[in-house]
């Protein structure tokens, strides 16, 4: 039953990747509307970041500290919080971007995935924590990175994973490889129609 879950997780991971892809097209077609106004273009992006983490300080910075403390009471902060965070955070890492911050993209990546998989956990508590994170988070990182071996050998170090863990991890990085291919597919059919 497991092998299920690491699928259903990887795919939650791979469409976190695709979501972010498509918060950063938005948020670069926003930015470039301050085309030749850079401080204009870093006060705007700085303003939205700073009134959503007013509201929601989880979502401040990489989210790598605060991780820690929703992974651990998930059920206290709730699924509306936790799907809602997981839906902000790629935006605001796009805006953030976008509008000329410097930063990565692998903890908030993580940390959106680990929201979702966070749903799914209060949603079936049978699926144990370090599955959920560990599968969720090594299909975001295989997409966003696209680099499936360094996701599972990222998502291995990160959870300290036994063969067992190692072998949903790799489970859920084909899972979320097969859906970005299909995106990809689906991607290249509308650019062929477009064309045509």
């Amino acid at each position: 039953p497991m092998v299920f879950w690491a699928i259903v997780l990887g795919v939650i991971g791979g469409a976190v990747a695709v979501y972010i892809r498509a918060a950063m097209r938005v948020a670069g077609g926003v930015m470039a509307r301050f085309a030749g106004q850079f401080m204009l273009r870093v006060l705007v992006a700085g303003a939205i970041v700073c009134a959503v983490c007013y509201f929601t300080p989880n979502l401040m910075f990489s989210c790598e500290d605060t991780i820690h403390a929703i992974i651990d009471d998930a059920a206290q902060v709730g699924i509306p919080m936790l799907l809602l965070m997981a839906m902000l955070k790629p935006l605001l890492m796009a805006v953030s971007f976008k509008g000329g911050f410097l930063g990565g993209p692998i903890f908030p990546s993580l940390f959106s995935a680990t929201m979702l998989a966070l749903v799914v956990g209060l949603l079936f508590p049978n699926v144990p924590t370090e599955i959920l994170v560990a599968c969720a988070g090594a299909g975001v990182t295989a997409l966003v990175l696209k680099a499936p071996l360094t996701s599972i050998l990222l998502m291995t170090v990160l959870t300290r994973a036994d063969a067992n863990l190692m072998g949903l991890i790799v489970v859920a990085v084909v899972a979320a490889m097969i859906l970005g291919m299909g995106f990809q597919r689906l991607a290249e059919q509308r650019k062929a129609t477009q064309a045509a």
